[in-house]
């Protein structure tokens, strides 16, 4: 699909994606990689200020718009009509070791689904998935990684993006 080194971190709303990958990230960035995460909203999204100078010429009819300053920039792209594919958002990253995905679980990427007993929701898994982060023992032949346990993940994402 690409050359970037990709994970998904996928699995139901309340299953502990956003915890996990911000323990993740940490870890990671410790280790020194470079780390970039995308995220799937399943709402409309509004990332600029109404009343600031970038919001007023995004509704002016701007179709992209970056707004910058000396430790930061964000670049605002309206697709109407056209939702961006999940190859498009990849290809944005430069610089990047790692990104990490959260959501997106039907896309054909590489993915640890994050599963929760309390959650009561069947285990979703597809062709794509190569581990579940649980909090409990589960039937899969897969490997099963404690979501409580963040670093034994972060091995497992390792020596999966970087096996040789």
């Amino acid at each position: 699909m690409n050359k970037q080194k990709i994970i998904g971190i996928s699995g139901y709303s309340g299953s502990g994606k956003t915890t996990l990958l911000k323990k993740i990230i940490t870890l990671l960035v410790e280790q020194n990689f470079k780390v970039g995460s995308l995220k799937h909203a399943h709402h409309d999204i509004e990332v600029d200020i109404p009343g600031k100078d970038s919001y007023q010429l995004r509704k002016a009819g701007s179709l992209q718009t970056i707004v910058a300053c000396d430790e930061r920039y964000a670049v605002i792209c309206e697709t109407p009509n056209k939702p961006t594919d999940l190859i498009t958002l990849i290809n944005q990253f430069n610089d990047i070791d790692i990104i990490l995905i959260e959501g997106f679980k039907h896309e054909k990427i590489p993915k640890i689904i994050c599963h929760r007993k309390a959650n009561k929701k069947a285990l979703y898994i597809d062709e794509f998935t190569i581990a579940v982060a649980s909090d409990g023992a589960l039937e899969t032949s897969l490997p099963v990684l404690d979501i409580n346990q963040p670093l034994q993940i972060v091995e497992f994402i390792k020596s999966y993006l970087f096996k040789q």
